[in-house]
């Protein structure tokens, strides 16, 4: 059989080549590492030289010439090397280039070349679509004038150009004046707004189906618009794309000439890629007209250009299409990007990347769903209706696992490189502190919950005080508790879960809570046993550690009365169905025991069932003025035997109840996890990049 590639072929020889240009950008990538170096250590000499050697001052001047070249150089590779795909090596933090991909990057140039001829030679392309071009410009009509120019050469002639004048001197009003063109519309901007302000003006002015951009300093290729309409028209469910671009000089620093050759740049949409350092030129992207509602930032000096297309690109994934979009200036003078403050516009948009998009949190507990975790789950629903991408993980199976809900994933190292969370939340702080080694070792931002058996200062300080804690929440009657920075939260109930219709008569007794010790389960018995002519009910869920609870409770309700019926891990459902026919629920906790945010009281309050809870100032902050206080077993009695009687003033505590709980469906309240996450994750990062 013939090799189908035999030695010496057009393919082979291709390969070898390939093979050949990577080893060669390897070596270059090494010895760019040592220039810099080298660089460095000769600056040093330098200064220590002039300090020490008389009569070098003189020779100063042309040993920096002589560097700053050198330096101008090692940039042009750097940057010749970004354009082949490769890591910078002029920066510590990833960046837009990623790894090395010298074949994709080559393949990239050969589909662009294939693309664009199809596109003017065979595609049909309808002439109906209006293109709306923009352009903005300021006091440089020499350039404006080649700009416009190729507009209007463009093969595809169905557009209107929208220039946004925000000169100061006459010259490009005399320019625009002398165009005999009535596709063409001229705007003036309010003065000096900046060139956010202008895009945005050309957004506000463009009628047109599909918006395009272009900068006054660059020339757009004659065949763009058409390979856009072709690209809209063949592909209809895309709403947004870019295109390639040919750079005039890719090491050009503040309009002066590197050496290098002009070069094509296009690459593969990759958002990660993007949110770290922008890749896509706004000349390049097109999208269809109802994106331009989404708005340039005018509060940037720099970088807006980059913060808009990922707001854009967060509402519609873009098809990069290999076509050339324009030919881009770099040996110009006042370019943007050479603006001397544009690190500060970086830093803002870098920092909130995470905004653009849904926001990617890794719930991470100790045992969820563990059944009676159920403000887990109610914070897991919250932050998914607002958005969020949400993965779960735990450090340990659940010993009652609750019904309908996925495990959660115990390969927590391995879910953090999958996910590449922007936040793990964590619930309680004695959890959270057991994780900082895992979080750290991933370099990984986090929040937590405090619950009420940790509401510790100097536990919660510490983690406040880690350079990776975005934020840490608490409930509200906690947080004068705690150190200064916990943010108060309360526990919220998604409107997707049924709260049951409650019937006219109500005859249970209800007490339903996690089978934990501090419940107190042998006093709550001993007040259920004073009330025998009433159905009661014990609810409990199985809790790791104390898996053995619940049957010494039984044992103790079959000693104390018989007719008391205790049930164990119940699903979520029906337990509502419970507390819906409940008159009463009856919350006991320990003395000693810190109060938390029980959501059975919260459960009860959405059904109007009354409350009997330890006379405590958390108790009254949660419930109000219907709560029905205890301090002993006798009150608890007296309270359910009045309930049962029944009467006008238990009938409008009940609506009461209802109407107060309704805050924990407030849709502000559902959202304000989820954007409390987001807006600290901001803050924290604003700091650290």
């Amino acid at each position: 059989m013939t090799d189908p590639s035999p030695t010496g072929s057009p393919t082979s020889s291709l390969e070898n080549r390939l093979h050949q240009l990577e080893a060669t950008v390897a070596a270059l990538e090494s010895t760019l590492v040592g220039h810099a170096d080298w660089i460095a250590d000769l600056q040093r000499d330098v200064i220590s030289g002039t300090q020490e050697i008389p009569g070098l001052t003189q020779n100063i001047a042309s040993h920096t010439e002589w560097l700053t070249t050198l330096e101008r150089w090692v940039s042009s590779c750097v940057k010749t090397l970004a354009n082949f795909g490769a890591q910078p090596l002029d920066h510590a933090e990833p960046s837009a280039s990623g790894t090395l991909d010298v074949s994709g990057s080559l393949m990239a140039r050969l589909e662009v070349s294939t693309v664009m001829d199809w596109i003017a030679a065979i595609a049909e392309v309808p002439e109906g679509p209006l293109v709306s071009v923009t352009i903005a410009t300021r006091d440089r009509p020499e350039l404006l004038r080649r700009a416009i120019d190729s507009v209007q050469r463009q093969s595809y002639q169905y557009f209107e150009l929208v220039v946004m004048d925000d000169s100061d001197s006459e010259d490009t009003q005399h320019l625009l004046v002398t165009i005999d063109d009535n596709r063409l519309r001229v705007v003036r901007t309010p003065a000096r707004r900046g060139a956010g302000a202008a895009y945005n003006l050309g957004l506000e002015t463009a009628t047109g189906d599909i918006i395009a951009f272009l900068d006054d300093d660059n020339v757009m290729h004659t065949e763009w618009l058409r390979s856009v309409v072709w690209a809209f028209s063949s592909f209809p469910d895309v709403d947004a794309l870019y295109g390639a671009r040919t750079n005039e000089d890719p090491g050009a620093q503040h309009g002066a000439r590197s050496g290098l050759l002009p070069t094509l740049e296009f690459a593969r949409y990759d958002r990660s890629r993007h949110e770290r350092a922008n890749y896509i030129d706004r000349n390049t992207i097109a999208f269809r007209s109802f994106l331009q509602d989404v708005r340039y930032d005018e509060s940037l000096r720099a970088a807006f250009d980059w913060d808009h297309s990922l707001r854009v690109f967060a509402r519609a994934e873009p098809l990069a299409l290999p076509a050339l979009a324009c030919y881009y200036r770099t040996v110009l003078a006042g370019r943007v990007s050479d603006i001397p403050d544009q690190g500060e516009s970086v830093r803002r948009v870098r920092s909130r990347v995470h905004t653009s998009r849904p926001l990617r949190v890794l719930v991470h507990t100790a045992m969820y769903p563990v059944m009676s975790e159920t403000y887990i789950g109610e914070d897991i629903d919250a932050l998914q209706q607002a958005g969020a991408v949400v993965t779960v993980s735990a450090i340990q199976e659940a010993v009652s696992r609750a019904e309908g809900v996925p495990p959660s994933r115990l390969d927590v190292d391995a879910v953090i490189e999958e996910t590449k969370p922007d936040v793990v939340l964590m619930h309680w702080a004695t959890h959270a502190e057991g994780e900082l080694p895992r979080m750290e070792s991933h370099d990984q931002p986090f929040a937590c919950r405090v619950h009420s058996f940790d509401v510790d200062h100097e536990r919660v300080q510490r983690l406040l005080e880690h350079p990776l804690c975005v934020a840490v929440f608490a409930h509200p009657h906690h947080v004068a508790r705690l150190p200064e920075g916990v943010q108060p939260l309360i526990p919220t109930v998604n409107p997707m879960t049924v709260i049951p219709q409650s019937p006219d008569e109500r005859g249970l007794i209800l007490s339903l809570s996690a089978g934990l010790t501090k419940k107190e389960f042998g006093f709550l018995i001993d007040a259920l046993a004073g009330m025998p002519e009433l159905e009661r009910m014990i609810i409990l869920a199985r809790s790791n550690g104390l898996e053995e609870l619940p049957a010494e409770v039984e044992r103790l309700a079959a000693d104390a009365d018989p007719s008391i019926a205790v049930r164990v891990n119940v699903p979520r459902p029906q337990a509502l169905a419970a507390m819906a026919r409940a008159s009463v629920l009856i919350y006991t906790l320990a003395p000693e025991a810190i109060m938390g945010y029980p959501m059975s009281i919260v459960e009860a309050m959405l059904c109007g069932t009354i409350v009997v809870a330890p006379d405590r100032p958390e108790a009254h902050a949660i419930v109000g003025p219907h709560l029905r206080s205890f301090r002993d077993a006798g009150d608890i009695v007296r309270h359910v035997r009045e309930v049962a009687r029944g009467g006008p003033e238990v009938a409008t505590a009940r609506r009461e109840l209802v109407h107060l709980a309704q805050r924990h469906r407030n849709p502000t309240e559902l959202r304000r996890l989820h954007d409390a996450l987001r807006d600290r994750l901001t803050d924290w990062r604003l700091q650290r990049v």
